[in-house]
């Protein structure tokens, strides 16, 4: 799944049309096809943030806490340093 199908199937998860969420997203309707295609980070975290989630969040398994990547399918592995 690529990542503008992925993040489509999230707007639908959550219940709203593309309409309404690029509402509360604070675009226009018809350029949200284009901005999804190709997401910037800023973007993304208009994303997460008009879902109610932070980015890695978007990608996340909801049965899971893997990250899993929508363009491979493979869970992401981050290992944080301090």
């Amino acid at each position: 799944m690529d990542i503008k199908s992925h993040i489509e199937a999230r707007i639908r998860e959550a219940g709203m049309t593309k309409k309404e969420f690029a509402a509360k997203m604070g675009a226009h309707a018809g350029s949200l096809n284009s901005m999804l295609e190709a997401p910037s980070w800023p973007t993304l975290e208009r994303v997460a943030k008009a879902l109610g989630c932070d980015v890695p969040q978007l990608f996340s398994d909801a049965n899971t806490s893997a990250i899993i990547c929508p363009q491979c399918g493979h869970e992401i592995k981050i290992k944080v340093e301090q």
